[in-house]
Parts: C-alpha cells; structure tokens; sequence
C-alpha cells in the first residue's frame, strides 16, 4: 500500500501477486556498461532504507551486509533487469513486504498507466506460458488469443520467462501457441502501446445480489465509477465485494470505498509507525512488541471519509485470495471487524505496509515501509494475511466461464441467510 509521497509526482502501489503484463516500455536500458549508476543507485537506496524505512523489530541498517551477500550478481547484472533482481533478493532478506527497486520501465509504466507489449498477462507452468488475460483491442485479442491458450515457443525457442518478449513499439515478435482444443499455430503479432488500466466491474448475480469486482486501490482506481456502482447496489439486500487479485494501492482509494460500507466516524485499525511507537514507549513503559497495545494506545485510527449520502445496509461478503495484497487486505478485514461482513476465499498475501515511493538515481525508484498496521481487533496482518470465514479453493488460472468456487459459496451463504430470514419472519408471524 503506498502513503502519499510528496517527492514524487504519482501514487501507486506494487499489485502483490497480481498478473504481470508480457510488456515493456520502449526506454533504453541504464546500468548497461555503466557500473557508475549501478553504485550511485546502490548508494541512494542504502541512504533511503537506513535513514527512513520503518518496520516494528526489523533493523534496516543491516542493508550493506544483504548488498555484499548479492554482490556478485549486482556487479554482472548486464541490464536493469538483471540489476533489479540482484538488488530485490538483497532487500527480501528483510522480511518485508513492500520494499523493493523499480526499474525505470516499469516506473514508467506504471506512472503512464500503459505498456508496450502484445497485450496478454500470464502466469508460467511446465508447458510455458499459460495466458490468463487478454487486453481488448491489443494483437493478441485480434489475433483470437484467449484465456487457456499456451504460449510454448518465443522466436523458435522454448520460452524462459519473458525473455524474447519485449521490444519497442511497432516491432514483431513470432509465438508458437498450444489452443485449449490440443492445436497448435504460429503467430506474428505486433507489439504496441496500450492501457495496463482494468477498471472495475459492476454486475447482478441475481435480482437481489449485486457484484462489484475491484482490480485495484492505486491510482487507476476511478472514484466515480464507485460512486454509481454503490448507488445501484444501495437497492440489493446483498453485496459481493470481489478482491481477488486486487494487489492493494492507496490509502484514501480505500477510505473512499469503505465510506459506502462503514459508519464515518467508525476506526478500522491503526497505523504504527515510528513516531507512534516511541510515544507509547515513552508514557507506557511497555514491550515495543506489543504492537495491539500500542495500536490501542494510538489515538489515531484510519476511518473512512465522511459521507453524507447513505452506508449500505445489506448483507455483505468478501471474495479473496493469496494476490488479495495491502490495501485490499484492510477493506476486508476492515468490513469484517465492523459490519460482519462474511470472508470467503483462501488466506490473503499478508502484504500490509504503508510504503513510499522515492526516486532511486537514474530513473530508478525504490519502494520501502514507513508504517505497520493493526486492525481493530488487535491483530497483525503484515505475514499473517486475512483468514476467510469459509475457505474455497482457488484454481491456479480462474479462466472466464470456469466454475468460480468462492462465488458459489458465496451464493449458498446468501441462500442460507435468506432462509433463516424466511424461518424468522414465520415464527414471528
């Protein structure tokens, strides 16, 4: 989840186990040949984390001693690529989520909301590439591309990640893929420039049950969109909030949506960050350990923003999954805490942050916590994520018109209460 920074010019968040787009942006690379950057962003970085980043019991000085275990691999890393993988295994050691070195593609990419590319995210397996989505009005979708198709082969070799796949605008790439029906075609396909925005959707799974999927908090999250999908909802006795996949994002993106589901002056958890927790070790005497007693020592909670129009009043479940990441971890945890909202889905990444994002050197940007959370209750997600009320297994590829387990419980767990409202409403008849 990213805090508003001010040194930087957009706010955005790292989609936590989200789909990575087979794109790239047409920029040159940067520490090719040029062991200069490479030392004058090893330098900035080391600067940012040790003075600025904050987590509870985690010593960020250790940064210089992860540096020279990854060494090596830094000093050969032939592109920024390379580079960025060496300096991200260095910053894992930490143990936290949310810090990590941003090439200059992918920040630009992520500052434009676009990438160059065929138009396809995917996940590997054995075989490959397994295509999960196809954006609209790319060459992938002109070319019939689905979700299920496999890519096997990039410019005749066997694929290797997503080597082979980048390029500038304009250019070709050659793919051999293996349909779902067991056929296989080559295809040329032209890479060009295209949003990486997917918006959020808003559909009736039945009269009374509205559905709003949300991809997203960070800063494609469109707030009028939500605005007329919560105003529709108003009229359903029951709402789906599907997160999967929503890697997490802003802070006010959250408090916005959550304003439509919880009371105004409602707290649903807290923030630690350093200051926080120097003043309840300075009044309290207390373990700094003890981050629920310091969060319920913080007079300071995250609420929703005010909202004069009415909260929704229905019954309310939670869709999630391993790549529900950061923001969208404290919506649902949020809602359950508060209205009851029920959880169904496996356990969520337990990626749960504040960060910042900062310029690096070069075009580099690096991304690192300033503050933990708690929630209302008193736990900890940061490692622990939000475990469902009601588990359902969710496949390796949920592919359009597959069966969708969480849905279906979701829809017996409505069934059920409207049974049980039924059963009441005879009794007192």
């Amino acid at each position: 989840m990213i805090f508003h920074s001010s040194c930087w010019r957009f706010r955005s968040c790292l989609l936590l186990g989200a789909l990575a787009f087979l794109a790239t942006m047409a920029s040159a690379q940067t520490v090719d040949g040029k062991p200069e950057i490479k030392a004058e962003v090893i330098s900035r970085v080391t600067d940012e984390i040790s003075r600025r980043a904050f987590v509870p019991g985690i010593d960020f000085t250790r940064l210089p001693s992860f540096l020279e275990l990854e060494k090596a691999k830094l000093d050969s890393a032939a592109n920024d690529e390379e580079f960025a993988k060496a300096m991200n295994e260095a910053l894992s050691k930490f143990g936290a989520s949310h810090i990590v070195l941003w090439t200059p593609r992918t920040s630009e990419s992520r500052s434009t909301a676009s990438a160059v590319g065929v138009g396809i995210s995917s996940r590997s397996v054995p075989e490959g590439l397994m295509i999960v989505r196809v954006v609209p009005g790319t060459s992938a979708s002109d070319a019939g591309l689905v979700p299920g198709d496999m890519i096997t082969e990039v410019e005749g070799k066997k694929v290797e990640g997503i080597h082979g796949f980048t390029g500038p605008e304009g250019t070709t790439v050659q793919l051999t893929v293996k349909r779902s029906d067991g056929n296989t075609m080559k295809l040329t396909l032209t890479r060009q420039k295209f949003s990486t925005v997917r918006e959020a959707e808003f559909s009736w799974v039945d009269r009374d049950t509205a559905k709003i999927a949300l991809y997203t908090f960070d800063n494609t999250y469109s707030r009028p969109a939500i605005d007329d999908y919560m105003q529709k909802a108003m009229f359903s006795k029951n709402l789906i909030i599907d997160l999967r996949d929503n890697g997490g994002g802003v802070i006010a993106n959250l408090q916005h949506f959550i304003s439509y589901l919880v009371p105004s002056k409602q707290g649903i958890g807290t923030f630690i960050s350093r200051i926080a927790l120097k003043r309840y070790e300075d009044a309290t005497h207390g373990d700094p350990k003890d981050l629920a007693a310091v969060a319920s020592f913080t007079t300071s909670k995250l609420t929703p923003f005010s909202n004069t129009g009415e909260v929704y009043k229905g019954h309310v479940v939670v869709l999630i999954n391993g790549a529900s990441g950061s923001a969208s971890e404290i919506v649902a945890a949020g809602l359950k805490d508060t209205i009851g909202a029920e959880i169904i889905g496996s356990k969520s990444a337990g990626a749960v942050l504040v960060s910042i994002l900062v310029p690096a050197a070069d075009g580099f940007l690096i991304q690192f916590p300033l503050m933990d959370y708690i929630t209302i209750k008193g736990k900890r997600l940061e490692g622990n994520g939000v475990i469902p009320d009601v588990e359902a297994k969710d496949p390796q590829f949920r592919l359009p018109n597959s069966p969708d387990a969480s849905l279906e419980k979701a829809l017996a767990y409505i069934d059920e209460l409207r049974h049980t409202e039924e059963r009441l409403a005879s009794i007192k008849g």
